[in-house]
């Protein structure tokens, strides 16, 4: 019952997410088009919202994973269509989008997998298909399971974008090689509109989008190997290009490169286009805070649960001490202690039963794991963030005897704002990525440290939910809203 009730939450939050995103992003490509005749501005306003709609699915399908075995992750993005079906990795040489040992860029550049991410066959104004482009550091298939946060294959606040994106002018507006790593400006994702077909710069014809030379299904599918051997499904006649400057067609970001994508409308010294290219990106600003605030839900769910559970009569376990915590992870590192109030979520799924030992041991009544509508256990995808979540029970509502007394006679949690009443049961607080070199996070001293994580949501038991800025980015959720 409960875990429904979060996950409805969840779902509601989700849904107005991509409502306004879709909204905003709408209207920002709308407005911000050039003087164009009326047949022009009906093909720029199809082309926006075609735009919006997959940034706002995009969002949605990174935000929503709900099925946590295997290495599924929250974040999660589908590798892009190679052959023109509308599945993610549906290609003929390859299901995934490669990895960064392969230098495998190229397959993570492809159509949109409109079908994998429920969508109708959107197009932009002049009838095509998208194009899109996704940061290795995001992609779902192939890549390196994550053990321990801060490793290789993790995706949690700590993870940047790495693709570059430039204006027409070919400024670069976002950095793929994030020479700041307290601001990140790589992008994450890139969606592309590739217009109507011109004669990309050095190119002897114009732009060839039929299955001529190669092989197609009945479908239009290109069943060519290697897809690009068939005209329609060769991304050089969809992307442009503005010599000297960037490809459209060939991005790279492995190792840190600023070789990219421009944005469109382009125009050579005589006036004629050379890029049509429409683009819009999805940013670390964009996604991150979501992801942020669904582990922190995640994560509340499962207290929630617990507290709740079988003959549990409403008390929390003891949290994981901060000064613990070192990598890789052992059993006492990520065991409950007995009179821990604050601190990290006790377990991962390495050691699914035995680490509530001395939550158990104060009261039997207690259970002894979390319970199965809990998705920490479930999977690989804790290992990601176990490190950037921490909790915060009342003493009210610690382990012992009974049922809680309440907050009217017993210690309780503040979260001011947004009250300045002690009325909070538990609360659990989500780190964002650093905001300078005074938070490091690499060393296992460094972790021990709860101030390399949280700006100021680490002294028991007075919190604040403040919104994000250059001071403080914490995630905060608590029990009772």
């Amino acid at each position: 019952m409960h875990r429904s009730r979060f996950a409805n939450q969840q779902r509601g939050a989700a849904l107005l997410v991509i409502v306004v995103t879709l909204v905003i992003g709408a209207a920002a490509l709308f407005y911000g088009l050039t003087t164009a005749t009326p047949p022009e501005i009906e093909q720029d306003r199809i082309t926006a919202a075609a735009l919006a709609t997959a940034k706002a699915a995009l969002i949605g399908y990174a935000t929503s994973v709900n099925n946590f075995s295997g290495t599924a992750r929250p974040g999660d993005l589908p590798c892009p269509d190679r052959s023109d079906n509308g599945l993610a990795g549906g290609g003929v040489t390859a299901t995934s989008c490669g990895n960064a040992a392969g230098n495998q860029q190229a397959r993570r550049l492809g159509r949109l997998p409109w079908k994998t991410l429920g969508l109708p066959d959107i197009r932009d104004g002049s009838g095509e298909r998208l194009w899109y482009a996704v940061s290795n550091n995001f992609k779902s298939l192939t890549r390196t399971t994550c053990t321990s946060p801060g490793l290789a294959g993790c995706l949690n606040s700590d993870t940047l974008g790495t693709i570059t994106v430039r204006d027409s002018a070919g400024n670069i507006i976002h950095d793929g090689t994030n020479p700041n790593p307290y601001s990140p400006s790589g992008v994450i994702a890139v969606i592309i509109a590739p217009g109507p077909p011109l004669k990309r710069q050095g190119a002897a014809a114009v732009q060839n989008r039929t299955c001529a030379g190669g092989t197609c299904s009945a479908d239009g599918q290109c069943l060519s190997n290697p897809e690009s051997a068939t005209p329609k499904c060769n991304v050089q006649n969809y992307l442009d290009v503005v010599t000297g400057v960037e490809d459209n067609a060939d991005f790279v970001e492995v190792p840190p490169s600023t070789n990219g994508f421009i944005s469109g409308t382009v125009r050579d010294a005589s006036g004629n286009v050379i890029v049509n290219d429409r683009l819009v990106t999805i940013t670390y600003q964009d996604l991150m805070p979501l992801l942020e605030m669904r582990v922190a839900m995640e994560t509340l769910a499962c207290l929630r649960m617990y507290a709740t559970q079988g003959t549990n009569p409403g008390r929390y376990p003891w949290a994981n001490p901060v000064s613990s915590r070192v990598t890789p992870a052992t059993t006492s590192s990520i065991n409950d202690q007995t009179n821990t109030l604050f601190g990290r979520l006790p377990g991962t799924p390495t050691f699914p039963l035995g680490y509530l030992a001395n939550t158990v041991a104060t009261n039997a009544a207690m259970p002894t794991a979390w319970p199965p509508g809990c998705t920490m256990p479930q999977g690989t995808w804790w290992n990601n963030w176990r490190d950037h979540v921490f909790y915060a029970v009342a003493d009210a509502y610690k382990p012992g005897a009974g049922a809680p007394a309440g907050c009217a006679v017993g210690s309780c949690l503040t979260v001011n704002p947004p009250s300045t009443a002690a009325s909070k049961e538990v609360a659990v607080l989500v780190a964002g990525n650093r905001l300078s070199a005074s938070q490091p996070r690499s060393t296992d001293t460094d972790k021990q440290n709860p101030a390399n994580y949280l700006e100021k949501n680490y002294t028991w038991p007075n919190f604040t939910k403040q919104p994000r800025s250059a001071t403080i980015n914490d995630t905060v959720v608590f029990y009772p809203p």
